[in-house]
C-alpha cells in the first residue's frame, strides 16, 4: 500500500534532520515495501530533494505566524512529503494526499499538528 511508502519516506526524511550523511537508511528503511511502493517511495522520495528549497519556503509563507524554525521536526517532514506528493502524483487524489499525510502526523506528532499540516497542505493545493 501506498501508506505503508509514504510512512517510510516520512522516517527517512526525519531520521535526515539528525544523520544527513545516513543514505543507507532508506534502502534499509524500503526493504520490507513491494517492487511497486518501493518506486512510488523511489519518486515521492525525489519529489521532496529535488525540490526541498522550493518547498521550505512555501511552508514558510502559508504557516503565518510561525517561523520555519519554530515548526516541529515531524511537521514540517510530512508537509515535505505531501507537497511533493501532490506535485509530482497528479493521478492521486488531492484528498486522498491531505488525508494521508494528515494521518501521519496523528501518528507520530501532537494532537494540534493534524489541524495545522492540514490547513497548510490545503492552502497550498488551493494555491497550486
Amino acid at each position: 500500500m501506498r501508506s505503508q511508502a509514504r510512512e517510510t519516506v516520512f522516517k527517512y526524511l526525519f531520521s535526515r534532520l539528525f544523520n544527513p550523511d545516513d543514505e543507507g537508511l532508506f534502502v534499509v528503511l524500503t526493504k520490507e515495501l513491494n517492487d511497486s511502493d518501493k518506486e512510488f517511495a523511489n519518486e515521492l522520495l525525489k519529489g521532496v530533494l529535488d525540490n526541498e528549497e522550493r518547498l521550505l519556503e512555501s511552508i514558510s509563507n502559508l504557516s503565518i505566524g510561525y517561523k520555519l524554525n519554530r515548526l516541529r521536526n515531524a511537521d514540517k517532514c510530512a508537509l515535505l512529503l505531501g507537497m511533493a506528493e501532490l506535485d509530482n502524483f497528479k493521478d492521486t487524489p488531492t484528498a486522498v494526499i491531505i488525508d494521508e499525510t494528515v494521518n501521519l502526523v496523528s501518528k507520530y506528532s501532537t494532537e494540534n499538528s493534524t489541524d495545522f499540516v492540514n490547513g497548510i497542505l490545503a492552502q497550498y493545493a488551493k494555491e497550486r
